[in-house]
């Protein structure tokens, strides 16, 4: 009979990481779904240390705060780091910290040129998601008069290419022009 169990990891350092090995041992085992190998390699991914996990590259500083906090981060959670060394991962250098204020705090007292400034509005521009679109004029006496002839808000909505709702939000601002159609 096999009794497979986990042996002690042992950490090979091939990024020049600062890094306490036992933690990081300590926190493949936490993360790990399976039984693991019993060699894991510190590499740098990016910017960052990183390792391999359940076969997927993780980096260390992320594994090591997830493994602190016995979770896993959540959307829009950041470790930083404090001493602003990317490659010291050591647990007593790592804080967790809402994205806002982990980019405020690495953007403070930064200058942008107008050029740069126009590069983040064209971007931000064609960025998808969230945007907050100018509101469209459109020719209220022309809609209040329509709609007191009779026509419908659906068709009303059609001839101007807009939502039924934008027609109902105009005539409800307006109530002055719809004083013919009581």
């Amino acid at each position: 009979m096999t009794i497979k169990i986990q042996r002690p990891i042992k950490i090979i350092n091939d990024c020049g990481a600062l890094i306490d090995e036992s933690d990081v041992a300590q926190a493949i085992i936490w993360a790990s779904k399976i039984k693991t190998p019993a060699i894991h390699h510190v590499f740098k991914w990016g910017k960052y240390a990183g390792v391999t996990v359940n076969r997927e590259k993780v980096h260390v500083h992320r594994l090591l705060m997830e493994w602190q906090l016995n979770q896993k981060l959540p959307q829009g959670m950041y470790v930083h780091h404090l001493n602003e060394n990317k490659m010291d991962d050591r647990l007593s250098n790592l804080a967790v910290m809402a994205g806002k204020y982990h980019t405020s705090h690495h953007m403070l007292g930064a200058k942008f040129s107008k050029e740069h400034k126009e590069k983040i509005a064209e971007a931000n521009h064609k960025r998808k998601g969230l945007k907050i679109k100018k509101r469209r004029i459109l020719p209220i006496a022309d809609i209040a008069a329509d709609y007191s002839k009779g026509k419908s808000i659906n068709s009303l909505a059609k001839k101007y290419h807009v939502d039924w709702t934008t027609i109902r939000s105009r005539l409800d601002e307006n109530p002055e022009l719809l004083e013919g159609k009581q």
